[in-house]
């Protein structure tokens, strides 16, 4: 009997849309593994991944047809069937994975600790993507952690590669960085990360909605935490760094409107608020420029050698999840229906910043 796949889609050009479909797996062929995915986690950051789908390309890691697309999640896999010797059944991977039941992969480049989807379609991708981690050889304080490896590593892993980017920039001379969307999780990621720099060269502004307002001061890793209509209150004479997790165009001039030629950087990462208005004029200060964090991480590859950068990355998400354990709620949702409503929520913006998803549509 062949396996069925479950998948939960959206389209491509309105996440509002969803739908799950149940595919037939088709018969492997020589090289490639099935996997049953185990759990993945649902974050504001995976909205970004649909928003920004076509011009980053995360629409063509898992490819779908007739305008539907499969947003990239992170989680766990077990291989449930094998014609890879390298890779046998029953071996447990994470990584970067569709919302479905299953995945069907082409493992390359095998090592002990990891291999590389190989599969055509995703040659041109990102590397940093297309790479899983065998989970057999986890040690226990990332064991420890497995839902937050999924919900929260990844972002962090980005609040850690922009505060390097910042860093290798000598801060573009600024004095403050002022994170907008701190209340997401790479938000206050960033933030923790800036916190905890060695001689803290630059202070941290979280500027958020007003509703989040108590759980960002809450976390304590913000020299000042303001709401968006207090921007006009800040100093317009310090040098300035913005990093945009919000993707509001109204949010983001008003910061450039405020510093000027003070704004030295801004550094567009996200997209939290992503059914806000876009479309951005002409700003004073500094070029917004968007962040892509592979292209960092390869920098260091190449400074500091071959997954230098990333082990780092991982000793900081192990640092922080530890920290907020209790701040950030974990909440386990299983099934294609509760997994379909929990999308919904996270486009619609009705997930508390305080509540950590982990989905399962298995």
């Amino acid at each position: 009997m062949s396996t069925i796949i479950k998948q939960l889609q959206v389209r491509r050009d309105d996440l509002t849309q969803s739908r799950v479909v149940s595919v037939d797996a088709a018969s492997l062929q020589p090289g490639e593994v099935l996997a049953r995915i185990d759990s993945f986690a649902l974050t504001a950051n995976n909205v970004t991944y649909g928003v920004s789908g076509d011009a980053i390309g995360y629409w063509n890691f898992f490819p779908a047809a007739d305008g539907w697309g499969h947003i990239p999640v992170w989680g766990y896999a077990t291989v449930i069937e094998s014609l890879c010797d390298e890779v046998p059944v029953g071996q447990q991977v994470w990584g970067f994975l569709p919302m479905a039941s299953h995945v069907v992969m082409q493992p390359s480049g095998v090592r002990h600790g990891h291999f590389v989807d190989g599969a055509a379609h995703r040659a041109a991708l990102p590397s940093l993507y297309n790479r899983y981690q065998n989970t057999a050889g986890d040690p226990p304080a990332l064991k420890a952690l497995a839902d937050e490896r999924s919900g929260l590593f990844p972002l962090f892993t980005t609040s850690y590669v922009i505060a390097d980017f910042l860093a290798d920039n000598d801060w573009f001379g600024a004095k403050q960085v002022i994170v907008l969307s701190a209340s997401s999780k790479t938000g206050f990621g960033l933030a923790n990360v800036l916190h905890n720099w060695a001689d803290k060269p630059v202070s941290v502004i979280g500027a958020t909605s007003s509703g989040n307002r108590d759980f960002v001061e809450s976390l304590g890793i913000c020299d000042q935490v303001i709401a968006y209509d207090q921007i006009d209150a800040l100093d317009p004479k310090v040098p300035t760094i913005v990093v945009d997790m919000a993707g509001s165009a109204p949010i983001l001039t008003a910061v450039h409107t405020r510093f000027g030629d003070n704004l030295v950087y801004s550094c567009i990462v996200g997209a939290t608020h992503w059914t806000a208005e876009r479309g951005r004029a002409e700003l004073p200060g500094a070029k917004p420029t968007f962040f892509f964090a592979p292209s960092q991480i390869l920098k260091r590859e190449a400074d500091w050698g071959p997954g230098e950068i990333l082990r780092r990355a991982q000793a900081e998400g192990i640092r922080m999840a530890g920290e907020i354990k209790g701040q950030v709620e974990l909440e386990h949702l299983s099934g294609a229906d509760a997994c379909a409503d929990a999308l919904s929520d996270m486009v619609a913006g009705k997930v508390s910043p305080r509540r950590l998803l982990i989905l399962s549509l298995a």
